[in-house]
């Protein structure tokens, strides 16, 4: 008796459904562990990441590697990297892991009820200078989105953005400052420094500026927090002067580093203060000279920092390009 061929099995029949499914759903928890494994950069960052125990985050990579017969990932102690195979395969499902993330935001923004939210955190001197301008023109161009702006020094905005706290970062960042793996960084500006001393001071008149001569004196510094700082710390620690280093007060602006200077505190050293006008000299303060000492210190890179693989709406994306473009 001739057998009869096989029927066409339905989606959704008791033969093919639970395991299928199942399969399916580890499969794509594989993929996902991978992609966000490229963007983190160790099995420690993608188990918080996605809130499961390193173990777990191993064995959905070494099962997709039995699976696909090759080896994604090759670990040198607590650093991770991707193997060539490693690197096409993300490229490849980057994308759809990207779409099927986004999906409640991409529904949500489509929905003309939803109410919008765009959280930015920056330093103070950026809230109040080079963003000034775009902040005006967004809430007049987005009148009904709530716009919460998050005053931090760089290393805090960090902090924020890395925490998932906010949207849009815009932040310094110092010579040595690691770049976060599962960010993307647009450079918006590179500051030099300057050094503001009283007119009448010995480094006014100096020919040549050294690190030595100007770590003798008081310091007025922007915040530990800041990117500026932090540079100018890692500056006299690579001349072996960090020791030496005696800061009498920070500032969280140019302006106050300034009228700091001007009333004695000591001299200051920050970027662009070029830009920023001497204050009026009152009854026993000093006038502000301004000189610049990129020379010893270097510039300020400044970028904006939002997480890759993450759906932009439209209002954030607008926002984020008035801020390019006013830089």
């Amino acid at each position: 008796m001739k057998a009869k061929p096989n029927a066409p099995q339905r989606i959704g029949t008791t033969a093919d459904s639970p395991a299928r499914r199942y399969f399916k759903e580890v499969r794509f928890r594989q993929i996902r562990a991978l992609v966000e494994l490229s963007r983190q950069g160790s099995f420690a960052a993608t188990a918080a990441a996605m809130n499961l125990a390193v173990p777990s985050v191993w064995q959905q990579i070494r099962a997709l590697e039995d699976e696909y017969g090759v080896q994604f990932v090759v670990a040198e102690g607590s650093k991770v990297s991707l193997t060539d195979d490693g690197r096409a395969l993300v490229d490849l499902a980057a994308p759809l892991v990207e779409s099927f993330d986004g999906l409640r935001a991409m529904f949500e923004d489509q929905r003309s009820s939803a109410a919008r939210t765009l959280t930015v955190v920056a330093p103070s001197a950026m809230l109040t200078g080079a963003l000034r301008r775009p902040i005006i023109l967004y809430r007049q161009n987005h009148p009904t989105v709530k716009l919460v702006l998050l005053d931090r020094p760089s290393y805090m905005a960090r902090q924020v953005i890395e925490q998932d706290e906010a949207d849009l970062a815009i932040m310094g960042m110092a010579t040595g400052d690691e770049v976060m793996p599962q960010f993307q960084y647009q450079a918006l500006a590179r500051y030099a420094f300057y050094l503001m001393c009283p007119a009448n001071h010995a480094l006014t008149r100096a020919r040549q500026l050294t690190l030595a001569n100007i770590v003798t004196q008081p310091l007025v510094l922007a915040p530990e927090e800041s990117s500026s700082h932090r540079q100018i710390r890692q500056v006299f620690a690579q001349a072996g002067l960090a020791e030496r280093m005696n800061v009498t007060v920070t500032a969280t602006n140019r302006a106050l580093l300034m009228n700091y200077v001007a009333i004695g505190f000591g001299i200051a050293i920050g970027t662009s203060a070029a830009s920023v006008k001497p204050p009026k000299r009152g009854a026993g303060e000093a006038e502000v000279v301004v000189r610049e000492v990129a020379a010893l210190f270097g510039h300020e890179e400044v970028f904006l920092v939002q997480r890759k693989g993450r759906f932009e709406p439209a209002h954030v994306r607008a926002f984020r390009e008035l801020v390019v473009k006013a830089f």
